[in-house]
């Protein structure tokens, strides 16, 4: 039977369903302001290649995220294939669009189960998937405030230095092994329901660093495309690679972290406006915001194709546990 849900989350859903609401009606406003100030499109060979090369990035990201779980099962006893972890994830991404921004958990967690993945390992997995993906987002957008404040602004503020922003890389980084060790201490029944069994293990370096990477690269795509739009689609001179992905970074966490936002639509177009308005001008800004969406649902759309395509092409193996 299914608990209702308590009067704290009944308000949280509320209070979330307000902010998504309130950030697209600024978007909205925004557009309607801005319009005229979008520089044109110039539409032709090149800008249409620039939009499916985008929108190809986009869909790599979700074979980079299959490989991360897959790396992340390994740490849990359990093998799957590559090709079939990316495949789970290709399809399973476009749940992200349902409301409630959670399908893509819910429909990885019962694929991997057809798959021989328990369910309770895929939360684990996912778990420590979305610890490493704020604690690379959240450093992404610190730095993003490098390139957001204005000098004066910068020079009010304590001088963080290079040991600094390592010390505060290195402990976001340990949130993972911070919070599995919390777990297994605290709730070891919780531990060894979402493990499957036995109580989650934690991750191994190498895994931290492959994952690390993966989710780095991931970012880093993105920021390829928000930079291709931008000098392609809407002729801005200066478009600098790094301020460009760390900004983008910065307003996509909002949109995650934001409950109920499919996708983070509206939230995260809103952040794009407020913090990408100062590098390349607000008509672009808000230009980016719509053709980003378009890419990132046009790319979405075609891993979600390809994941169903290759069921067809290649042959489902179950999940190994280690030593079988």
């Amino acid at each position: 039977m299914k608990t209702p849900p308590s009067t704290a989350q009944r308000w949280l859903r509320r209070l979330s369903w307000v902010l998504v609401a309130l950030a697209s009606a600024y978007f909205v406003r925004e557009v309607v302001r801005r319009f005229a100030d979008i520089p044109p499109i110039e539409w032709g060979a090149a800008t249409l290649a620039v939009f499916a090369l985008a929108a190809v990035g986009i869909a790599t990201t979700s074979a980079f995220i299959g490989l991360m779980w897959m790396l992340l099962l390994r740490d849990q006893s359990i093998r799957l294939p590559a090709h079939q972890a990316m495949q789970i994830v290709a399809i399973s991404q476009i749940g992200k669009y349902l409301p409630g921004n959670v399908g893509h958990f819910a429909g990885r967690a019962v694929m991997g189960r057809t798959a021989g993945v328990p369910m309770g390992v895929t939360a684990g997995t996912l778990l420590i998937e979305m610890a490493w993906t704020l604690a690379i987002g959240a450093g992404f957008s610190a730095l993003a405030l490098l390139f957001y404040l204005d000098s004066s602004a910068r020079l009010s503020m304590p001088q963080v230095g290079i040991v600094e922003l390592g010390a505060v890389a290195c402990l976001l980084l340990a949130g993972p092994w911070l919070g599995i060790h919390l777990l297994n201490r605290m709730a070891p029944a919780l531990s060894a329901r979402v493990g499957g069994g036995k109580p989650l293990a934690p991750p191994r370096l190498g895994t931290a660093l492959a994952v690390s990477a993966l989710m780095a690269v991931c970012f880093f795509v993105l920021g390829l495309a928000l930079q291709a739009q931008a000098v392609w689609l809407f002729q801005v001179e200066q478009a600098p690679l790094l301020p460009l992905t760390f900004l983008f970074t910065a307003a996509w966490l909002v949109g995650y972290v934001v409950p109920g936002a499919p996708g983070g639509l509206g939230v995260r177009e809103a952040m794009m406006v407020v913090l990408l308005t100062p590098v390349v001008g607000p008509g672009a800004a808000v230009g980016l915001g719509i053709s980003m969406r378009l890419v990132t649902l046009t790319g979405d759309g075609l891993a979600f194709l390809v994941g169903i395509m290759s069921r067809g092409w290649t042959r489902a193996e179950p999940a190994r546990t280690k030593g079988s």
